[in-house]
């Protein structure tokens, strides 16, 4: 197990390195932010000045290896555009991010949990042709429509919610709900399709047959081992779950990293995008280690000892 974890963390650390470079070369091969920086006005020598001054008059190559050695110290860099650390932008950034996709987060997979499980022990019921079409519905809808739709019915025609902000709870219904919808029916159709896949197996039935209580048998035995394939998808949860708050924070003006990234990507602040999705591919990478890690507890059976 100690052997496997290590080879991950050298896997992802690798990965890293690989997605950073990607990420370099593709933000500089969108444009020069010169363009957008420069002053009609401008002299020859103040427009040089400030390229020197942001490091964009030296190659490609050079630009890489300054930006690998000032990120091994620390440093994130400065933004073109705000004239300011990147690191502190996003001290103030994350945690409003944070505010509002932990929570999404967590009410919706304990409703996807709650629902998938709940439709699988009541196959063919009312109570599970209301789950499908609810999952059906979550996926054929477009998260952006979703939150347009919101922000029209409950803020503009009935009023009865805020449109934008994040100053009382009251705002933060429509954005939490809107990540809620976005997450919500994937996984509840998986937990459902893998609660079945367990509850037709020979050692559910034989807990049946054992007199067990119901409950037993569906919270203790069959969940458990219907847990494998939610898990993995949880990993590959997160990067859609930036994704979803990127959609939510542009049209509800949260000012999270998501609006942040938005604003950088169309004036080209190559040192914050790069700073942002660094930290993305760090979150999404650990998190599917912990993912990788977690299906030891959840079924013992599984053991890495070879890679």
């Amino acid at each position: 197990m100690t052997r496997f974890i290590i080879i991950r963390i050298l896997q992802a650390f690798v990965a890293l390195i690989g997605i950073t470079i990607i990420v370099f070369f593709l933000v500089r091969a969108s444009g020069d932010p010169m363009q957008l920086l420069a002053n009609p006005n401008m002299t020859e020598e103040q427009y040089n000045a400030i390229k020197t001054r942001l490091g964009l008059d030296k190659s490609w190559g050079e630009q890489l290896l300054i930006y690998f050695n000032d990120v091994l110290h620390g440093d994130l860099g400065e933004s073109l555009v705000r004239q300011k650390p990147i690191t502190t932008m996003i001290k103030e950034s994350l945690p409003n991010t944070l505010k509002l996709t932990v929570p999404s987060f967590i009410i919706s997979m304990l409703i996807a949990f709650f629902l998938g499980i709940t439709a699988a022990t009541y196959r063919d019921t009312f109570w599970d042709q209301g789950v499908k079409f609810l999952a059906v519905l979550g996926q054929a809808l477009p998260g952006f429509w979703v939150a347009i739709m919101a922000v029209l019915i409950f803020s503009v025609n009935l009023g009865w919610l805020p449109v934008a902000g994040m100053a009382t709870p009251a705002h933060y219904i429509l954005p939490v709900a809107t990540m809620v919808f976005f997450m919500l029916p994937g996984m509840m159709r998986l937990v459902r399709s893998s609660m079945l896949d367990v509850l037709d197996t020979e050692y559910i039935k034989l807990a049946r047959i054992k007199g067990l209580p119901e409950r037993i048998v569906i919270w203790k035995h069959a969940l458990r081992n219907a847990m494998i394939t939610p898990l993995t998808t949880i990993g590959m949860l997160i990067p859609g779950l930036v994704l979803g708050a990127v959609i939510t924070e542009t049209i509800f003006n949260w000012p999270g990293m998501g609006v942040m990234i938005v604003q950088g990507t169309f004036q080209r602040d190559f040192p914050l995008v790069q700073a942002i999705t660094m930290l993305t591919a760090v979150l999404v990478l650990s998190i599917n280690i912990l993912v990788d890690i977690a299906y030891a507890w959840v079924d013992p059976s599984i053991r890495y000892q070879r890679s």
